[in-house]
């Protein structure tokens, strides 16, 4: 009988250990500023729809949502290239934009799989936008959405006197959940570059007509800024 009572204490003793050692998930939230939830109708990308209508949410999951009509939380940023072009820099990496700097990169991988889905990620037709296209100049990233895209000056894009040379980037709000199974881990915000083109200050308008302009501020951190949890 002791025999049979030290195994059974033995054993209640590693599971005890083997559930105190699995790590416990931090809370992630985001809490944008008042000015650029307005700006980026972001309360209707949190409040939109998600990319998977089917999502089963018995288990863990990822879950991707857009706005209901997402060309409306469309914009654009553009970058000033004349100071660089005399140095022929070889790529431009355009990346994914976040107030949190402490999600997980298996979140991160996990919401960028939801987007790029087969049957039900983002594309051009969902955006509802019709974004201007020119061979060489502009491209369409939806299909290969990622944390971080490298793009290349076009071939004969150099800098011209009188009119500078600038990178117009469109980004695509979207609210991001988590779920370990048992509770919503991380709720954030993320910004994906979806189409880019070279241009100049001349044909600018060519490529950004009906899309709002919203240049992107962010932290010594690289961050979007967020308010403070007193504010």
């Amino acid at each position: 009988m002791k025999k049979i009572a030290m195994v059974l204490s033995i054993f209640m003793i590693v599971c005890l250990c083997s559930c105190a050692s699995k790590p416990s998930r931090e809370i992630l939230r985001d809490n944008p500023s008042t000015e650029i939830r307005e700006a980026l109708h972001l309360d209707d990308v949190q409040n939109g729809v998600s990319l998977n209508s089917s999502l089963d949410k018995s288990k863990e999951y990822a879950d991707v949502k857009i706005a209901t009509n997402p060309s409306e939380s469309l914009f654009y940023q553009t970058i000033d290239l004349d100071e660089y072009m005399g140095q022929r820099f070889k790529q431009i990496n355009l990346k994914i934009c976040f107030f949190n700097g402490r999600i997980p990169t298996s979140d991160v991988t996990a919401f960028m799989q939801e987007m790029n889905h087969t049957e039900y990620g983002i594309t051009e037709e969902k955006v509802g936008f019709s974004f201007e296209k020119t061979e060489s100049i502009t491209g369409l990233l939806f299909e290969k959405l990622s944390i971080s895209y490298g793009i290349s000056l076009p071939k004969g894009y150099e800098k011209k006197d009188n009119d500078p040379a600038k990178l117009v980037v469109a980004y695509l709000p979207t609210y991001c959940t988590y779920n370990d199974g048992t509770q919503d881990c991380t709720k954030v915000f993320i910004f994906v570059p979806v189409y880019y083109a070279f241009v100049y200050s001349s044909t600018l308008n060519d490529y950004t007509k009906g899309m709002k302009n919203y240049p992107l501020v962010m932290t010594e951190e690289g961050l979007l800024p967020s308010q403070s949890s007193e504010d």
